[in-house]
């Protein structure tokens, strides 16, 4: 069974695809596929290994698989994932490993046996497709195609009911040939159908190359670009380039479905010996995650949440001391999070007692409110670069770091740094005191904060700039992030206008993804002129992230009402 696995490792991993040398063969008549995999033992302990994953508790509506069976566990991941619901038929997008198609796209009638089991074609679906002649084929590929053969055994445990339309895709289609595929596929998608895509990402690279083209993968799955996921070269980035972009275009299509990556590793970490060229894997959720989403992760996952302006006085303090108010936003906001570590935007000054005669732009909050929502909401980390943290000047900054200090909330100023568990982030302003004209204090002395010693560790800038109710960055915030790009940064985090982005932004062909703005979290400014989001970063052992951003509510009209 291993002697096998390596095998068709090494034959995947050939620059060119170099042609399988045993002949395919179709069975006879109507017959299955007969097993590809002799041996039950490797599929049976990696569906074991992840038994503890909670599936998640919304419908996905697609996942992304390797099927590299070294990395049989991140296959099993995908399908627990999905394993909530049941669904009538599944969809396998896959390269076609060896050129056997001689059209563009190669399908088949026939069904299969497995080490776990029989796995049935949808044969109705399949002729519908095969009416598209002039690009799909019937054929006999999947005999030896392990980019589908290797789905099947989890497929069949996981949903034995299950259908399966086979698709192998030629490398010589392009972006027109996908877009015309996509088209053929959507009269057989329904809400009963999940689409899996059987991929490899970056190949034959050195680790630390292999880290970059995967985090340029991630952040334009994360913008969801289709333009950049088309730009993607193969196989640097990916084995089928065209199965990403054709289940990435499917799922925002039919389901306005986004991407959710719990997995990025690399054939490195799945051996004690030294890979001099290697293979990454992904594993991505496909749904359109709402309120309540349970998140499936695995307990090595490093996940952090970064939100936008927090304001605990003025009008917002009246409505948090109203009974059950601040309990429901607190429970509301534990449910996006999961009770994982949150670091926000302290917007103002923290004193043991607020002077009633204070005015209304000079931001001050009440020692005992503050820190009490702060540890409720599991907050790990206060931003203190903005232009509200010396509203009272030194002596006010000052109270604001003994009271988080006594309370052992971490905090993090200009150009600080704030240490989590396998990330850094860095503390930025550009904006001057409050009711400042000045956009000039990011100097490149303060920008080389940003350049760390471990360049394996990610650095995120968590940065204030722009103007206020300002949606897109001007001509210096460009260039600013431009600059922290260059220094290496992972992730650019902002905020200050009040309202937030909507999306994320890859930066030079996906090295860096940028949030212009994340808008208000808990902040006295109604929906009609404010706006707010959580940006979930995944990080894995790697050294890659993955985001997700994530809209809230308006949490002080919640309050009021």
């Amino acid at each position: 069974m291993i002697a096998r696995l390596l095998t068709i490792a090494v034959l995947s991993l050939i620059v060119g695809g170099a042609a399988y040398a045993a002949p395919v063969v179709c069975p006879p008549g109507s017959d299955n596929f007969p097993p590809f995999y002799d041996d039950a033992t490797l599929f049976k302990n990696a569906i074991a290994s992840v038994a503890n994953v909670e599936p998640s508790n919304q419908r996905l509506t697609g996942i992304t698989v390797p099927h590299h069976l070294l990395a049989a566990d991140l296959v099993a991941l995908g399908f627990r994932a999905a394993s909530g619901f049941r669904y009538k038929r599944i969809i396998i997008l896959s390269p076609d490993h060896f050129h056997k198609t001689h059209k563009l796209y190669a399908t088949t009638l026939h069904g299969f046996d497995t080490v776990l089991g029989p796995v049935a074609a949808d044969t109705n679906a399949v002729r519908r497709l095969e009416t598209n002649s002039d690009m799909i084929e019937e054929s006999c590929l999947f005999d030896k195609e392990h980019g589908v053969r290797a789905m099947l055994p989890f497929l069949h445990h996981y949903f034995p009911e299950a259908k399966i339309v086979p698709v192998a895709m030629s490398v010589k289609a392009r972006r027109g040939d996908w877009d015309r595929l996509a088209e053929a596929l959507k009269p057989i998608v329904d809400q009963d159908t999940l689409i899996v895509e059987s991929t490899d990402f970056s190949h034959y690279l050195p680790q630390h190359d292999a880290r970059r083209f995967d985090q340029q993968t991630l952040n334009m799955l994360a913008a969801g670009s289709l333009d950049g996921i088309a730009a993607l070269r193969q196989p640097d980035h990916a084995d089928s380039v065209g199965a990403l972009y054709i289940q990435t275009r499917l799922q925002r299509e039919l389901f306005g479905a986004q991407p959710l990556v719990v997995a990025n590793e690399n054939s490195q970490e799945h051996t004690s010996d030294y890979v001099e060229r290697t293979t990454s894997y992904v594993v991505a959720l496909f749904g359109a995650f709402g309120p309540g989403f349970n998140n499936p992760a695995r307990p090595k996952d490093r996940i952090n949440y970064l939100a936008g302006d927090v304001n605990f006085g003025r009008a917002m303090k009246k409505i948090l001391v109203r009974d059950g108010v601040a309990d429901r936003i607190v429970d509301s906001v534990l449910a996006l999070t999961g009770s994982r570590p949150l670091i926000v935007n302290l917007e103002g000054v923290v004193l043991p007692n607020v002077p009633e005669a204070i005015d209304d732009m000079t931001l001050a909050m009440p020692e005992g409110l503050a820190v009490d929502m702060l540890k409720r909401l599991h907050v790990a980390g206060v931003g203190l670069a903005n232009n509200h943290a010396y509203d009272l000047g030194p002596s006010g900054y000052a109270e604001t770091l003994r009271a988080l200090d006594e309370a052992g909330i971490p905090h993090f100023g200009q150009g600080e740094t704030l240490a989590l568990a396998d990330l850094d982030l860095v503390g930025l302003t550009d904006i001057d005191t409050n009711g400042s004209k000045n956009t000039d204090l990011l100097t490149p002395a303060l920008l080389d904060r940003l350049l760390h010693e471990n360049a394996a560790r990610p650095v995120a800038a968590f940065v204030h700039w722009g103007r206020e109710y300002k949606t897109e960055p001007s001509a210096r915030e460009d260039m600013l992030a431009d600059q922290m790009r260059l220094r290496g940064v992972s992730a650019i985090v902002g905020g200050h206008p009040h309202v937030s982005s909507e999306a994320i932004v890859p930066l030079a062909g996906g090295d860096v993804a940028e949030v212009y703005s994340l808008g208000n979290f808990l902040f006295d400014q109604n929906a009609e002129r404010s706006s707010g989001s959580m940006l979930e970063l995944r990080v894995f052992a790697q050294g890659t992230i993955f985001t997700r951003l994530i809209p809230l509510p308006n949490y002080f009209e919640t309050g009021r009402k």
